[in-house]
């Protein structure tokens, strides 16, 4: 069964996964199909898909960690439940370019995840694809010359038209490269997938400053995808990243100042800091101070004692690093010794910021003309 009607809720960062929900548009309006694109952040009243034969609905997502991101995750569970309505996942990841040699992202576990979860309510999942754009992970990586971006965003075009063209004639699509590769990468990443989920999505947020050249405008703050920045002061105002950011990059990339950071020099400290072996020196000191103590020796108790000290050394350690950013020399110490001062930013060409705002696609905001 062709579709009539093409709903795609999508999350983006830097605009890679937003460039592929506007090209659906442009695809689904040439071939006489309907199209609704939500982009999701920090919104209500997203509208649901309508439970009808002829209705498919398109889950687009940046790949994190090897998997799916938190904001999806927990979209795709609060979906209603349907009957009729057809689906399909796809997740951006990130591509480079040597040369003439395109390497392929892995999209891991994202694409089953939330194909599991859309199951579990009733859709019938018609295909995944894990699309290459240019890598913008520029916490480790300096951003692709404009020339390499330009090459594998007019490669994943071709791709993704392929791709969609199927779901659109109602034909079942699963990747462009062997499903059986796919699961293969999956599984072997899995154990990835479960700690940046459970532990590394925390430790990535914390690493996050902003440098000298911070004037305070807030921008990143006021269009951060689920609200993780906070400015903090009152005379000189300071991002300052909460505990649910989701290292989109959006941030980084699209301050106009360039003014934020991910600390490598600190990223050193911050796992000498959380990686203390509490238990060991704790349950050893009670052994010398209460006789029964030893029925403390546990495996379980010492990874409990453990996992509680890294959540709170993680937290606690981060407020003191912002209070002591805002002397200048301990700024410049922090600013001269990460590799992102002299990383190139990347955000997807044609996308500006104002076009990343939450809710229907293309409503726009003047009020960020200047950061665009």
């Amino acid at each position: 069964m062709s579709s009539r009607k093409l709903w795609i809720y999508y999350m983006s960062g830097t605009g890679n996964t937003h460039r592929v929900a506007e090209w659906s548009r442009e695809i689904a309006s040439s071939r006489g199909v309907e199209c609704e694109i939500w982009g999701l952040g920090r919104q209500d009243g997203l509208e649901s898909p309508k439970d009808a034969p002829g209705a498919v609905v398109g889950l687009m997502m940046p790949t994190h960690g090897f998997t799916a991101p938190w904001l999806m995750i927990k979209f795709a569970c609060c979906l209603p439940r349907v009957k009729f309505c057809q689906a399909w996942v796809l997740a951006t990841r990130g591509g480079l370019k040597f040369g003439r040699v395109f390497t392929p992202g892995i999209s891991g576990s994202t694409i089953f995840l939330i194909s599991l979860i859309l199951l579990l309510k009733g859709y019938r999942v018609r295909g995944g694809l894990g699309l290459d754009m240019p890598s913008n992970w520029t916490s480790l990586h300096s951003g692709l010359k404009q020339e390499s971006a330009a090459a594998i965003i007019d490669r994943a075009r071709r791709v993704y038209t392929g791709f969609l063209d199927s779901i659109l004639a109602g034909r079942q699509s699963w990747f462009t490269r062997n499903l059986a590769f796919e699961a293969a990468w999956t599984i072997l990443l899995s154990w990835i997938s479960a700690l940046y989920l459970l532990i590394g999505r925390f430790f990535l947020a914390k690493l996050f400053f902003a440098n000298g050249r911070c004037n305070g405008c807030g921008i990143c703050a006021d269009r951060c995808l689920v609200g993780a920045i906070r400015m903090r002061g009152t005379r000189h105002p300071r991002p300052f990243w909460v505990y649910n950011c989701e290292s989109c990059m959006r941030c980084m990339s699209y301050c106009p100042k360039e003014a934020v950071e991910a600390g490598h020099s600190w990223m050193v400290l911050l796992y000498l800091i959380t990686t203390v072996p509490l238990s060991t020196y704790l349950l050893g000191r009670l052994d010398g101070l209460l006789p029964w103590a030893g029925v403390l020796r546990s495996d379980l108790v010492g990874r409990a004692i453990d996992l509680l000290y890294l959540y709170l050394s993680l937290f606690a350690s981060y407020y003191l690093y912002n209070l002591i950013l805002r002397f200048p020399l301990i700024n410049k110490l922090f600013t001269y010794t990460t590799l992102t001062h002299v990383y190139r930013r990347y955000h997807e060409p044609e996308t500006r910021l104002k076009d990343l705002k939450p809710g229907a696609a293309g409503e726009g905001d003047k009020k960020d003309s200047q950061a665009s």
